[in-house]
């Protein structure tokens, strides 16, 4: 038996915790164990009996969310919450990742912090509120990770590429890449992501924690640098209001606050990770 089950084994980032843990991990995608399904949940953790479950699964069709409401809660908030209490009762360690999208309502111009209050603006950041609260709230000593625009990994969900390689799929095609104006970001690659992830289960780590890149940037400033290192020019077409269904909050970066208050090293900067994402994928120079 595995020691460690991973939730959506076909995203990026579970694919990434699958690439690093190796023989030590069990991954499982949607076909095998669907978070809507709270019966398959119980009955496929109750069969593998692993010492952690790594929750890295998600309704993560933002737009979507607006539409299919209660398939969004019943995997954003439904699943972990089941997750959660199975984690009381079979006696594992769990890990959930959640979302900057829990905050973007209350207007502040900061990184935001562990102890400010979630305000979200859209059906997507309420359903992964909801998941999270249900996961502290249940009495188990889990771990909760909030993150923000990952990209670094291949994905194998249909119509997920990771954030870079939709900008330089735009570039390349000479698309202009839509950008909101004043929107600015975290930028997070799982390849560093991962590693923290694994190093707060090894110090026993519980609660709630924010970890991204380390350096708010704006959108247009990430799509640019991402084109440059690829050798591509990125035209940038700005937009005042995003048209699509789910309203997007323009600022929502997060304070890597209690990992720093732990003494542990700060996450790598946005741009040396993305640099060493697209030198390693694409075997691209770094451009100075």
């Amino acid at each position: 038996m595995a020691e460690i089950a991973v939730l959506g084994a076909q995203g990026q980032l579970g694919r990434q915790f699958l690439a690093v843990l190796g023989r030590r991990a069990r991954g499982l995608g949607r076909a095998e164990l669907d978070l809507g399904d709270a019966d398959a949940i119980e009955r496929t953790l109750r069969r593998l009996r692993p010492q952690v479950v790594i929750n890295a699964a998600a309704f993560n069709d933002v737009d979507g969310a607006e539409l299919r409401r209660q398939q969004a809660l019943a995997v954003n908030a439904e699943g972990p919450a089941e997750l959660a209490r199975l984690a009381r009762t079979l006696g594992y360690r769990l890990v959930h990742f959640s979302t900057d999208y829990v905050f973007g309502g209350d207007r502040l111009r900061r990184p935001r912090r562990e102890s400010d209050a979630p305000a979200p603006v859209n059906f997507y950041g309420y359903s992964k509120l909801l998941g999270e609260e249900a996961v502290l709230g249940a009495g188990a000593a889990a771990l909760v990770v909030r993150v923000a625009h990952l990209y670094g990994g291949p994905s194998w969900s249909a119509g997920r590429a990771n954030l870079v390689e939709r900008f330089l799929a735009r570039a390349r095609a000479g698309q202009p890449l839509v950008i909101t104006r004043g929107q600015t970001l975290n930028p997070t690659s799982v390849r560093d992501l991962v590693p923290a992830v694994l190093a707060l289960l090894r110090r026993r780590s519980a609660g709630l924690y924010h970890l991204t890149g380390s350096g708010p940037c704006a959108a247009a400033e990430f799509a640019r640098e991402a084109c440059r290192h690829a050798g591509l020019c990125a035209k940038i077409q700005w937009i005042s209001r995003d048209p699509r269904p789910a309203r997007r909050a323009r600022y929502t970066p997060l304070a890597n606050q209690r990992w720093s208050q732990e003494g542990l090293p700060p996450m790598p900067h946005w741009r040396s990770s993305l640099a060493e994402y697209l030198l390693s994928a694409q075997n691209l120079p770094i451009r100075d």
